[in-house]
């Protein structure tokens, strides 16, 4: 199956690809082009978002717009913006439930409203299918800017709020049935969101499948590389895992030799790599890191794994160092003149706060970054020796990030805190909750975060052994394997408990 990196996440994910490749050389215009893999900079975690360009033939979809509050708590406080939702009656019966699926960091899209298995259990309950655009993504945008000032009302309690609205907006509006039952389901982040929703709101609320959802915040994850490197094992071989393990510590010692030169000549560094500044030697080892995943996930086939691998693995090369460097720099040659690595360059990037710049319309750049730093934190550090991107990429470095883009009122306690008062609000790992199943894949690193064991009244969760991110989401085929076909036979069996006998469309009173 094509699967988004766990890092895209993170993957997934991942919050400094910001870092990666900017051509810097004579051409004005290539040193303004994104570095390959932004959007995976400012969906660390969207670990699975809908194609890119996708739009459905169905015309049964219709788009519309519903007010909601700016800030849902404080009255005094009268403003409004307008969000993006869609709807889908082609398998509706009346009597029949809202099946709602949650929108995550990135432009409104109907894919998953399309093309998924919980459209496919939607169908068989007779369902309305609805999706919304989160607040300050795509055409959603509260605020005239992403000043730091205007980013506060990026908060999970707002979007929980709308969500709310918007099915109270649809229950009584578009399907005239406020008794209707309402499921939820969302993958990644929209499925932590769709469990909070159940957990704060279980009387409106009355289900919700979450997929590889990261409930629980962090301030280091040093799952993230090792999740990668086992993935590479897994998917492609041992000398490849070897050899990447092999480049990233010779070019530590490299440094540490004070062969920057070399370094910086083998990788075409704008700059020669200054080891005299911390931040940006980490930069250079994340940005390497980054850029060679970004690689590996291409179009979301996992292919492209073993293919990469090929080339770093070739007789061709005499070192791990020489064929990384030599794959980038042809990877990445017609884009850019050289890598710029520098934190300037990061901080162009992160420092924009226009709604129409590139990176912040088509990834949601800076806003995905502010709820990083001030809610969730996950930053996916090198700390642990069971993964062989090095040991450079350390929390410094995400901190540097957070204050260069908004101030140096995020201070490391101020990070500590916010990801406390995350964990607190909705309970991590254990947040008592009921009516909703947890599903992860083995090979996914967000399952680190979300729930793999938890048994409570009418909730469960399941590991799906050798699959990624997303791999249950997806309609039944074929090619489902046993562990696969059981996992998504749960999700169907546990929604169809929560909204009890199925309708019987030969009914008659």
């Amino acid at each position: 199956m094509k699967f988004v990196s766990a890092t895209g996440q993170m993957a997934a994910a991942v919050l400094l690809l910001a870092l990666i490749v900017v051509a810097a050389g004579k051409s004005v215009e290539k040193t303004r082009r994104p570095f390959p893999g932004i959007e995976r900079l400012g969906s660390r975690l969207d670990s699975v978002r809908p194609p890119k360009g996708y739009v459905s033939k169905n015309p049964r979809v219709v788009e519309g717009r519903l007010t909601s509050r700016l800030n849902h708590f404080d009255p005094q406080d009268r403003n409004t913006f307008e969000f993006t939702y869609l709807t889908n009656d082609q398998y509706y019966r009346e009597g029949g439930p809202l099946f709602l699926v949650v929108g995550g960091h990135y432009p409104i899209n109907p894919y998953f409203m399309d093309n998924s298995h919980f459209r496919d259990i939607a169908a068989m309950q007779g369902a309305m299918l609805a999706t919304f655009e989160h607040r300050y993504y795509g055409d959603s945008i509260p605020v005239e800017d992403f000043s730091t000032e205007n980013l506060r009302f990026l908060r999970t309690e707002q979007v929980l709020f709308d969500l709310i609205e918007l099915v109270d907006f649809l229950k009584n509006e578009v399907m005239n049935d406020p008794n209707a039952k309402v499921i939820l389901h969302g993958i990644a982040y929209a499925g932590t969101i769709a469990s909070w929703a159940r957990q704060k709101f279980p009387n409106i609320i009355d289900g919700a499948w979450a997929s590889s959802a990261p409930v629980r915040a962090t301030v280091n994850y040093p799952e993230f590389a090792e999740d990668v490197g086992n993935i590479i094992r897994e998917k492609a071989n041992d000398q490849c895992y070897n050899r990447i393990f092999q480049a990233f510590h010779t070019a530590q010692n490299l440094l540490d030799a004070g062969l920057t030169e070399m370094v910086s000549e083998m990788f075409n560094t704008c700059e020669p790599v200054n080891v005299e500044n911390t931040v940006e030697v980490e930069i250079f080892f994340f940005a390497m890191m980054l850029s060679l995943e970004a690689a590996m996930a291409e179009d979301f086939d996992i292919d492209n794994i073993a293919r990469v691998c090929d080339q770093l693995t070739s007789d061709e090369f005499d070192t791990g160092l020489e064929a990384l460097s030599n794959f980038l720099i042809e990877r990445y040659s017609e884009n850019r003149e050289c890598f710029d690595l520098s934190l300037d360059n990061l901080v162009r990037y992160l420092t924009d706060t226009d709604i129409d710049g590139e990176a912040n319309r088509e990834f949601g750049l800076r806003q995905s970054t502010y709820h990083d730093c001030t809610e969730f934190g996950i930053f996916p550090t090198t700390s642990s020796p069971d993964q062989p991107f090095g040991s450079r990429v350390t929390y410094d470095l995400f901190l540097a990030e957070c204050q260069a883009a908004f101030g140096e009122f995020i201070t490391v306690d101020l990070i500590y805190e916010s990801v406390r008062l995350t964990n607190f609000h909705y309970g991590a790992t254990d947040p008592r909750t009921t009516n909703v199943l947890f599903t992860s894949g083995a090979l996914d690193p967000l399952r680190h975060l979300s729930i793999t064991y938890y048994l409570n009244l009418l909730s469960n969760a399941r590991v799906t052994p050798r699959e990624f991110t997303g791999a249950d989401i997806v309609s039944i085929s074929d090619s489902d394997s046993e562990e696969l076909l059981l996992t998504k036979n749960m999700a169907e069996q546990y929604i169809n408990s929560w909204l009890g006998p199925q309708i019987n469309p030969f009914y008659r009173k």
